[in-house]
């Protein structure tokens, strides 16, 4: 099988376990029995094949044990507009025991416009069923980037434009991720490749004459990290409850005060989030998305950055209720299309 970019959904995911796990305080919670629920979470994104997770939640109450386990034995089919349906291949990644879910997958692609309906069954959890609607390709680009100082952290400011439809209603969303890589440098000596390493006195000798031959190889690792990211957009929702000062994980805008214009919006991702980072154990790219999502999709993350502590979100005043499409069950599918653009600006010291 493929690799998979799996970024977006794992660091979703183990958000949410580490939400759960995460609470200190005494809340009396009640003497009743919990009922636990099939889980689904994942984005449906336009052009690629289908992917999503899929595990069990854990009961809440004061006779239950937040206790997380693999939940085995669930089957998942998907169902296209036309009516044809496909069961999803569930098979053991190198996230399953660190997120208690697998990963389900359909070779098939997410087409624009569309709405699938996904089935989970259980033999003693029932069946969930999520509808997923799918936008048209967002039409959006990077206009000019640069490295700048914003909030005292050494920040990217990269100014996007979005040439949103007029007809629909459209919601986006902002995001960047790193993602860990090496590159291993060689260069040739007596007729063979010699690792940079190795021997950087000959090599560092060589390049001083003009005279090495080198070869680079790049590995890039299924492993990231979120950046953080600021705004100065008075439209998006990120300054609509917070300052524009206050890091976020993701900025929201919605199309209700730009519908039908070429906007122009300028994000301040941070570059480095890891002490890792500055000893040169956790280098990498990193990669910003652009997405037209749904609209449950982005009411879900707008809910879940308000509860997220951890985010620039953080008003408390009133409960917040985090709702997903996941009838019977929990989670959330969203309808995704996305622009990638991806930053170097780690070097490697060859």
């Amino acid at each position: 099988m493929k690799k998979r970019e799996y970024g977006t959904i794992c660091l979703l995911l183990a958000a949410f376990v580490m939400l759960l796990q995460a609470c200190r305080k005494d809340l009396p919670l009640p003497d009743v029995g919990g009922e636990k629920k099939l889980t689904m979470l994942g984005e449906f994104v336009l052009g690629d094949t289908f992917l999503l997770r899929a595990g069990q939640s854990v009961s809440v109450s004061a006779n239950s044990k937040l206790q997380f386990d693999l939940l085995q034995n669930i089957s998942i089919s998907l169902e296209e507009p036309t009516g044809a349906k496909y069961n999803m291949a569930a098979y053991t990644d190198s996230f399953s025991w660190r997120l208690f879910t697998y990963p389900f997958s359909l070779s098939r692609k997410v087409q624009a416009n569309s709405t699938y309906k996904v089935t989970a069954t259980h033999p003693t959890l029932g069946t969930a069923t999520a509808i997923v609607n799918i936008p048209a390709q967002v039409d959006a680009f990077v206009v000019d980037t640069a490295g700048v100082q914003y909030s005292g952290d050494t920040t990217l400011r990269i100014k996007v434009q979005i040439n949103d439809p007029a007809n629909t209603t459209d919601y986006y969303v902002i995001e960047a991720v790193k993602q860990k890589m090496n590159v291993i440098g060689y260069f040739q000596q007596n007729g063979g490749w010699k690792l940079i390493n190795e021997d950087r006195i000959m090599y560092d000798e060589l390049k001083a004459n003009g005279t090495v031959v080198t070869r680079f190889d790049t590995i890039y690792y299924n492993d990231y990290i979120r950046q953080p990211i600021y705004t100065t957009d008075v439209n998006t929702e990120n300054l609509l409850d917070v300052g524009s000062f206050t890091r976020s994980r993701r900025v929201l805008l919605k199309d209700q005060r730009i519908n039908g214009t070429s906007y122009r919006t300028d994000v301040y991702v941070i570059k480095n989030t890891d002490p890792a980072t500055e000893n040169g154990l956790w280098k990498g790219r990193i990669i910003l998305y652009i997405k037209a999502v749904s609209a449950d999709y982005f009411k879900f993350l707008k809910s879940y950055e308000v509860y997220n502590p951890s985010s620039g979100f953080n008003s408390f005043e009133q409960p917040v209720k985090i709702e997903g499409n996941v009838k019977n069950g929990m989670g959330i599918i969203g309808g995704v299309s996305v622009q990638k653009y991806t930053y170097m600006y780690d070097i490697w010291n060859y």
